[in-house]
């Protein structure tokens, strides 16, 4: 296997290795052909400077012969310090080893541009001895001579011109040499600039012909290339097929379903057992796997399957996760073991990584686990009912029956007699007391949350008398809590068929629940409406809200969701008997929270007939 790999990558590189090659080869060519193509272009136009510096040079030679004026031949030198600016960077560059900072200053005298400096530099040392470099210097050089013996020239006859020399035969014979001179050079200048410009269209040629050859090499590569990896995957899909025929059998006898994840094209090919755990028709299906994990994942499992997939991706250990399905409204438990499957290090088959899994159905063994941890959860419950039961009564009842025992000695003593308004108070703690003790009794009959106590006895209960007494209840705790109530008392008319005194518990209940977990200057609103042949009461505060999952664990006995860990007191059964109550008398109770909003609370019972008197009415309800 280990050769088998080395040999696959010792093609790979045969392969790519001259594409690499052809590609940089291309690189450089360009490079170097715009770099040249660019310095023959300077070298043009420091000709065009050379060629005005010299005709310029001539004009005002002659002009000081005729004219005999200094300034003239001051403005000769200026004109001819073209030329010889070039002259010294020829010779500079001609040095060995070339003086390169000689070489710029001549190629700045001689006017050229600052940029097109060092590429002139480098045309003249790369190409010195090749023939079109090599014929222009070679012209060049003759010029440089020819300058050199025109300045030799204007100085002798500046010198007998200064010395007051008119018309003497040795000046007219310097002078007569001037003609020749200057054609020679105007010869060189031309010479110099075809040679150049045949240069350039040389090297323009032999770019196009070598990129043209590159490139036709580049796609002769390609297209055996190309053959190549299509026999390369022929190969691998071949080998897939075998191995899944294997996968098949394998999974037929152990009765689960297997799938293929292709990450790089993002299909998944399912056999016909696991095709079948996904709803899809019979057989061997290929489908677009975003869809398996997007569509059919059940929402709440969603985050930990991707996140369990990723895991997959990225480890090579195999990774175990079970899921929910929704598969035509209905939920099913799946087990899925996957691995990813890399290419090897070496490979050059073009495998992309595939996770590669078995599903199996786990309903039945979910629903048996569910069940078991239901059992133990009402298990424990039941327990714990007891335990709050028996500590209940004993904690509660005891020192309550002290406090009713004193309060009405107090109402009774001949001896020491309360005045009105204090008989009065005593009389609301009696009342109060009775009430208190009265409902533990009730909890404690009811067996406080078992589901098989018998039914409440119901009779039309009017709405308004009975919410108007569970708000005195709770007004002290929402002063306390600087919670605003908000009431909407029905008329005398709407009554319900209720237990009057059990339906002030649940009111009461709700409004204490809403005040107590409200923010401090929040708001509780009740309200009440018909709803056809049911009647629904509203509670609806602004607090904190719930979270779905908060919601579902709502009714669970001494489960105070968190709130054990805050200053708010209660035990985690308010809201629980306040639901079998409700349920025995044949009513509802729905919850409606938004985290950060607030909470609603709405119960629904049976609507009663409309009494006939009001008085009538207001008896029945008290």
């Amino acid at each position: 296997m280990l050769r088998k790999a080395q040999a696959q990558g010792r093609i790979r590189w045969l392969l790519i290795g001259p594409f690499l090659a052809v590609v940089a080869l291309l690189a450089g060519l360009t490079a170097v052909s715009v770099d040249t193509l660019s310095a023959v272009r300077a070298y043009v136009g420091g000709e065009s400077l050379w060629s005005k510096g010299q005709k310029d040079a001539a004009y005002r030679l002659d002009r000081y012969i005729a004219v005999r004026d200094p300034a003239d031949y001051l403005r000769f030198q200026n004109a001819l310090a073209v030329p010889l600016g070039d002259r010294k960077a020829r010779m500079a560059l001609a040095q060995t080893p070339p003086d390169l900072e000689a070489a710029r200053q001549g190629f700045l005298e001689g006017g050229n541009h600052t940029d097109d400096i060092d590429g002139m530099a480098q045309l003249f040392l790369r190409f010195r001895h090749v023939g079109f470099m090599a014929d222009a210097i070679a012209i060049w050089s003759e010029a440089d001579q020819q300058i050199h013996a025109l300045n030799g020239l204007a100085q002798q006859i500046h010198d007998r011109i200064a010395t007051g020399d008119a018309d003497s035969p040795e000046l007219q014979a310097l002078i007569g040499r001037l003609p020749e001179l200057n054609e020679r050079l105007t010869d060189l200048s031309q010479r110099f600039s075809a040679t150049l410009g045949e240069a350039s269209r040389t090297t323009r040629h032999l770019v196009l012909v070598t990129t043209l050859l590159l490139a036709a090499g580049l796609t002769v590569g390609g297209v055996f290339l190309t053959a190549y990896m299509l026999r390369q995957q022929a190969r691998v899909e071949r080998a897939l097929r075998e191995s899944s025929e294997r996968w098949v059998l394998a999974a037929d006898a152990a009765g689960m379903g297997l799938f293929d994840w292709d990450l790089h094209t993002g299909r998944a090919s399912l056999d016909a057992r696991a095709a079948a755990l996904y709803g899809l028709p019979a057989g061997a299906t290929e489908v677009e796997a975003g869809a398996l994990s997007r569509d059919a994942v059940h929402p709440e499992d969603a985050v930990r399957f991707r996140a369990a997939m990723s895991q997959a991706i990225a480890h090579p250990a195999p990774v175990t996760i079970r899921y929910r399905l929704v598969v035509n409204g209905v939920v099913r438990h799946l087990e899925a073991n996957t691995c990813a499957r890399r290419p090897e290090k070496d490979s050059d088959d073009g495998v992309s990584v595939h996770l590669l899994g078995i599903l199996r159905d786990v309903s039945d063994e979910m629903r048996a686990a569910q069940l078991q941890l239901d059992k133990e959860a009402a298990e424990r419950a039941y327990r714990a009912k007891g335990e709050f039961l028996s500590r209940v009564s004993h904690e509660l009842r005891t020192p309550l029956n002290a406090v009713l025992g004193f309060t009405e000695l107090m109402q009774s003593d001949p001896h020491d007699a309360l005045t009105p308004a204090q008989g009065q108070r005593v009389q609301h703690v009696l009342d109060a007391g009775r009430h208190l003790l009265a409902l533990i009794n009730d909890i404690l009959n009811l067996g406080s949350i078992d589901e098989g106590a018998t039914a409440l006895p119901l009779q039309p209960v009017a709405l308004a008398p009975v919410l108007q007494a569970s708000l005195h209840q709770v007004e002290t705790q929402a002063r306390t809590r600087q919670v605003v109530l908000t009431v909407e008392l029905p008329g005398a008319e709407l009554r319900v068929r209720a237990d009057a005194r059990r339906l002030e518990q649940v009111v009461v209940n709700l409004l204490s629940n809403a005040i107590k977990y409200n923010r401090v200057g929040g708001e509780v609103e009740l309200s009440c409406e018909r709803e056809g042949d049911a009647v629904s009461i509203s509670v609806r505060d602004t607090g904190p809200g719930l979270r779905a999952e908060q919601i579902e664990q709502l009714f669970q006995p001494f489960n105070r969701l968190g709130a054990e860990f805050s200053k708010v007191q209660g035990s985690g059964l308010g809201l629980v008997i306040t639901q079998q109550l409700i349920k025995r008398m044949q009513g509802s109770l729905t919850v409606d929270s938004t985290e950060g909003v607030g909470t609603r609370m709405v119960v629904r019972l049976q609507a009663a007939p409309v009494a006939q008197s009001a008085g009538s009415s207001g008896h029945a309800a008290v």
